[in-house]
């Protein structure tokens, strides 16, 4: 579905991704895992046109993603669910789920996606006019996950979503990303949480210093010795 082809990203002149290539297949859960600083936020970045490769190609199915903007990534069916989950304060709960719908493409359906979103977290229907700066973690949490499903993503990329977050809140999360992708939608995982999102995942990728490492089946890398001692403490 993904493919990533030897791409080098740059901040200035300071090189944060070497040649890195990766997979997501259609329908699969795959992490990305790695220490702070490891390159793994450059690389959703990237995916979501946030940053540009500086050599390197990024393809969704036959369409080259590196050569067009942001907002023709998330109409091709791409969504991004950034770190700290990046809310506008002073808007509503439902304007800012709207403004996962604001492309031109996806503005007639953003009532139907509204009411699939409240369905998935009956607490933002409750919320709705309460303003997104005034909410709980988790509740800004939902907020962004709902943002990026009003797109109607057939990929769904997460940045660390249980950084902050009370435990309970954690695993509800997790299980809806388990729901999400039992309906079809592929989902890139970046957690530190490692242990839990090789659970829920098909395959991962390690990162360290803008490097692929380490790469496989999930249960084969939550079996080895190296991601065990680096990740799971063990």
């Amino acid at each position: 579905m993904i493919n990533i082809r030897d791409i080098n990203v740059y901040y200035g002149d300071v090189q944060v991704i070497h040649n890195l290539s990766m997979k997501i297949e259609e329908g699969k859960t795959v992490a990305l895992l790695g220490s702070n600083g490891a390159g793994k936020t450059t690389t959703l970045k990237t995916i979501s046109g946030l940053l540009s490769p500086k050599s390197g190609e990024i393809f969704y199915g036959d369409k080259r993603l590196d050569k067009i903007p942001p907002n023709m990534i998330i109409s091709h069916g791409i969504s991004h669910v950034p770190e700290g989950r990046r809310l506008f304060p002073q808007m509503t709960v439902e304007e800012n789920l709207l403004m996962g719908a604001f492309e031109k493409s996806l503005w007639g359906k953003r009532k139907e996606k509204l009411e699939y979103v409240y369905g998935i977290f009956p607490r933002l229907k409750e919320r709705r006019l309460q303003h997104g700066g005034t909410l709980s973690g988790g509740e800004q949490q939902m907020v962004a996950i709902g943002r990026a499903l009003m797109s109607t993503p057939k990929i769904l990329m997460l940045d660390e979503p249980s950084l902050g977050l009370a435990p309970k809140i954690v695993e509800s999360i997790f299980e809806l990303l388990q729901n999400l992708n039992k309906e079809g939608i592929t989902i890139l995982l970046v957690e530190q949480n490692v242990n839990v999102a090789l659970e829920i995942s098909d395959s991962a990728y390690v990162m360290e210093t803008g490097k692929i490492v380490l790469e496989g089946n999930a249960e084969d890398l939550m079996d080895n010795v190296y991601v065990k001692q680096a990740y799971l403490g063990l």
